[in-house]
C-alpha cells in the first residue's frame, strides 16, 4: 500500500518540488505561528510573571513601530531584488542551456528558501507592527518580539550573500550539468536495482499465449498527453485479485492520443467494468514529462545542453564533451544493473502483467545518437565519444551492450569517411576505432 500511495502521488510531489510556492508558502505560515507564538509569550507569559528584562522591554514603542515599518520596507524591496535576479538567471539558463532545463532552476531548494525567508520576515514584521497597536486592554510591551524580529533581519542579511553567491555560481554551464547528471544517477539507482540487490526470481508456469484469450477489453486514455508513471505493482495485484491479464501498451515518457488503447485486459471471463476503470486509474498523464519513472528524461535534458553547445551560434564544445563524460559515466553505470522484467506473475505463477520496458540499447541509443550525429564535423567531440565507447567497452556484461558499441563505432566510422579531414586527425580517430575493434577480437 506505502509503495501504490508514493508512485500515486509522485507527480503531485514532483510538481510541488519544481515549484517557487510550496516552500515559501510553508515558510510564511511557520512566520505567522512564530508571531503569534511571541506575541503570546510578550502579552501573557512575561507581562503576567514580570519576567521583563529592562533592557529589552525599556525600548520606546514609537522606536520599534519605526524599526519594524522599516524592517518590513527593506525586506519588501530585498524581495522584488532576488525575484528580478531570480528571472534574469531564468532568462540567461533558458537561451544557454534550453527551456527544458528551467525546472531544475526552479526545483533549487536554496533559491526557494531565499524568497521564503525574506517574505517570512517580511510578513512577520507586519504582523507584530500590527500586535504592538492594539489599543487597552490588548496592549503590551514587545520585547520578545522584536529580538525575533532583528534576529530575522541579521539572518535574512546573511541569506541575501549567499543569494548573489548561489545565483553565480548555479548558473556555470559545469554546475548545471552537474545538477542534471546527479539527477539522472538518483533515477537510476532507483529504477534499476544493481545485480547484488537482485532478488532470486520465483518459480512460475508454463507461459501463457494471453493472445488466446476470449474476452479482450482496451482500455482507452482519457487525455492525450505524457505518462508520467504507471503503479505496475497495483496492476500486478488487480489483475491477480481478478484473475485476468493486463497488458500495457505504453511505457512512462511516451506520449498517447486521446482514446488510444494504453492497456489491453485480457481474460477467459467476462471483464468487469470496474477492472478497466481501475487499470485506467493506474496510468497518470500530465502536460509534460517528469523523472519519476522516465530515465531517458535527464538524458535528454544532457542531450539538449550537448546540442545547443555544438550549435553555431553558441560552438562551445567542452560542455558537449562534459556532457558526453557524465552520460558515459550514467551508461557504464547501466551495465551493471537490473533491466525491469516485461512479464509479471502472481504469486501461483501465473501471467499478471506484460509492460512495455527500457532496454540497455534505448537508453543509449537515446544519449548518444543525436550528439554522434550533430558532432559530424567536430573532431574533438567525435574523439571523446570513441574514447567513451572505449571505456564503455570495459564495462560491457553482455552481447547486447557489445552490439551497440560496435553499431556507434561503425556509425561514427563511415560518418568521418566522408568528411574532409587532415591527416593526423584521420589517424587519431582511426587509431581509436581500431582500439574498439581489437577488443571484441
Amino acid at each position: 500500500m506505502m509503495q501504490f500511495n508514493i508512485i500515486k502521488y509522485a507527480p503531485i510531489i514532483e510538481k510541488a518540488r519544481t515549484s517557487f510556492w510550496f516552500v515559501p508558502s510553508f515558510m510564511v505560515f511557520a512566520s505567522m505561528v512564530l508571531a503569534g507564538c511571541a506575541v503570546y509569550i510578550d502579552a501573557l507569559i512575561i507581562d503576567n510573571f514580570e519576567l521583563k528584562i529592562p533592557f529589552i522591554y525599556g525600548i520606546d514603542i514609537d522606536a520599534i513601530r519605526t524599526l519594524l515599518a522599516t524592517i518590513a520596507g527593506a525586506m519588501i524591496t530585498v524581495t522584488s531584488i532576488a525575484f528580478s535576479i531570480t528571472i534574469v538567471a531564468l532568462t540567461l539558463a533558458s537561451s544557454q542551456f534550453g527551456p527544458r532545463l528551467l525546472r531544475n532552476f526552479m526545483m533549487d531548494t536554496g533559491t526557494q528558501v531565499v524568497l521564503g525567508s525574506f517574505i517570512s520576515n517580511f510578513l512577520y514584521c507586519i504582523l507584530v507592527f500590527c500586535a504592538i497597536s492594539f489599543q487597552e486592554p490588548y496592549t503590551f510591551k514587545p520585547g520578545l518580539t522584536v529580538i525575533i524580529a532583528v534576529m530575522m533581519t541579521c539572518l535574512s542579511v546573511g541569506v541575501l550573500i549567499y543569494f548573489i553567491h548561489h545565483v553565480a555560481k548555479s548558473i556555470q554551464a559545469d554546475v548545471v550539468i552537474d545538477d542534471v547528471y546527479q539527477e539522472l544517477q538518483s533515477g537510476i539507482e532507483n529504477l534499476f536495482p544493481s545485480v547484488e540487490k537482485q532478488q532470486d526470481p520465483a518459480k512460475i508456469n508454463d507461459p501463457i499465449d494471453f493472445t488466446q484469450r476470449i474476452n479482450h477489453v482496451n482500455v482507452s486514455a482519457k487525455c492525450s498527453g505524457y505518462i508520467e508513471t504507471i503503479d505496475h505493482q497495483a496492476l500486478l495485484t488487480l489483475a491477480a485479485a481478478n484473475e485476468v491479464l493486463i497488458e500495457c501498451r505504453f511505457s512512462p515518457g511516451d506520449f498517447v492520443v486521446q482514446d488510444s488503447v494504453i492497456a489491453v485486459v485480457h481474460s477467459d471471463n467476462l471483464v468487469n467494468e470496474k477492472v478497466v476503470k481501475q487499470t485506467s486509474a493506474l496510468f497518470v498523464l500530465g502536460a509534460y514529462r517528469t523523472p519519476v519513472q522516465d530515465p531517458e528524461f535527464a538524458i535528454h535534458q544532457l542531450v539538449e545542453i550537448a546540442l545547443r553547445a555544438l550549435s553555431p551560434g553558441i560552438n562551445d564544445p567542452y560542455s558537449a564533451i562534459t556532457c558526453i563524460d557524465k552520460l558515459n559515466s550514467v551508461l557504464c553505470g547501466l551495465t551493471n544493473r537490473v533491466f525491469p522484467a516485461k512479464e509479471h506473475y502472481d504469486q501461483a505463477g501465473m501471467l499478471r502483467l506484460v509492460c512495455k520496458v527500457l532496454t540497455f540499447t534505448d537508453i543509449a541509443s537515446a544519449a548518444f545518437e543525436q550528439i554522434r550525429q550533430q558532432a559530424n564535423n567536430n573532431v574533438a567531440v567525435t574523439i571523446r565519444l570513441l574514447e567513451s565507447l572505449h571505456n564503455l567497452m570495459m564495462f560491457a556484461q553482455n552481447d547486447e551492450q557489445q552490439h551497440f558499441i560496435i553499431s556507434q563505432t561503425k556509425k561514427i566510422e563511415e560518418q568521418q569517411n566522408k568528411q574532409p579531414l587532415a591527416k593526423d586527425d584521420t589517424q587519431v580517430i582511426n587509431s581509436k576505432v581500431a582500439l574498439i575493434y581489437s577488443a571484441f577480437k
